[in-house]
Order: structure tokens, then C-alpha cells, then sequence
């Protein structure tokens, strides 16, 4: 029963999540069978440039998708930017963020996006039901609220409610710093499984 003008962050939130983490869970794979990503190393490139850069086209198409859901939210909705800060905050930490998410996901090896896929969606959709996407996080029991801390979703969900009028449970700053702890995480851990699988080839 939420209204169609309060579903517009969780919208926008939902579509960074899907759309920035599939970049390079599909590209990669795509790319190694084809062999283009072996020529992208064979050139004077390093290969944490190239998953930087697939990181970026990954924020790039999930910032860029994510707008829409906004648009069509003032036009049509009457949703209000109120804190045009915590929006752009929201929008660029997390479309990095999942789109390092991906590209750690990535690092599994295989040449098939299928492969990476399935695991990811393993992770993403449980994601859904401790960030506050059905349920805000101040009306979960207090242990939903302790699971929602370590879901990257929930700070993203919550960054942009708050840029759109809607109450922010955790405060912006505390949902930037976690969001920025997960790209950093992502992207080490992400780098450094593509480097040990690229020696093993």
C-alpha cells in the first residue's frame, strides 16, 4: 500500500543495484571467450586498469539508467528533490559501489555470463529483503535492523530517500561511509581474485 511517489527511491535504488553490478558479469566473460579481454592485456594496459574501466562503464550505465526512475517521479508523482546532496551522494557511491560488486563477481572463473550470473543473483536477491525495499528499514524488528547495517542496498535505498523528501534512518553521512567501504572492499578484493585467476592461465 505505499504510494506510488514514496516507491520512486527504492526504485531508483533497485535499478543502480541490478543495472551496475551486470556490466561486468556480462562483459568479462563475454569478453575472455572471444578472447578480446586477453587483447586488451596484450596491450601496454594493466589489468587493473582494464577492471577499473569496467567499473566505471558500469557506473556510467547504472548512474545513467537510474535517472529515468527520477524524472518520471517529479513529473508524474510529484516527488521533490530535498537534499540534492545526499541524491548525487546516493547515486555515484552507489552505482560504483555495485559495479565494483560486479566486477568481483566476475573474477569467478568461467567464460559464460550464466556463470557469474547465477552467483551473483544468489547474493542480490536475498539483499532485497533485509535493505528496506518491501519494508522500511524503521519498521523491521530490531534484528532485520542489525542484518539491513551490512546490506550495501539499505544505504543506497536510504541516501536516496533522503535526497527525495523521505526519512533517512541511518543519517547520509553513516550510509556514505559504509557505501564507500564496500567500493573500496569490492574493488580490492575484486582486483586481486582476477589477478590469482590470471596467473593460473
Amino acid at each position: 500500500n505505499i504510494p506510488v511517489g514514496q516507491a520512486i527511491p527504492v526504485l531508483v535504488a533497485q535499478t543502480l543495484f541490478f543495472a551496475s553490478s551486470s556490466i561486468g558479469p556480462v562483459t568479462i566473460p563475454l569478453e575472455k571467450r572471444i578472447r578480446t579481454f586477453d587483447r586488451f592485456l596484450s596491450a601496454p594496459v594493466s589489468l587493473t586498469t582494464v577492471l577499473l574501466g569496467k567499473t566505471i562503464a558500469g557506473f556510467i550505465y547504472g548512474a545513467g539508467v537510474s535517472i529515468l526512475p527520477i524524472i518520471v517521479g517529479i513529473l508524474f508523482f510529484q516527488s521533490i528533490v530535498t537534499d540534492v546532496i545526499a541524491l548525487l551522494a546516493g547515486m555515484i557511491l552507489s552505482a560504483l559501489c555495485f559495479a565494483a560488486m560486479g566486477i568481483m563477481f566476475a573474477s569467478i572463473p568461467g567464460q559464460n555470463p550464466g556463470q557469474v550470473m547465477m552467483p551473483l543473483n544468489f547474493v542480490r536477491i536475498p539483499l532485497l529483503f533485509i535493505s528496506g525495499v518491501f519494508i522500511p528499514v524503521k519498521d523491521l524488528p530490531v534484528w532485520g535492523q542489525l542484518l539491513s547495517i551490512f546490506s550495501p542496498l539499505t544505504h543506497s535505498i536510504e541516501l536516496t530517500r533522503g535526497g527525495l523528501g523521505g526519512e533517512n534512518f541511518f543519517g547520509p553521512l553513516f550510509n556514505m561511509a559504509v557505501l564507500t567501504f564496500y567500493l573500496a572492499v569490492f574493488l580490492f578484493v575484486g582486483i586481486r581474485f582476477h589477478i590469482i585467476n590470471q596467473k593460473k592461465e
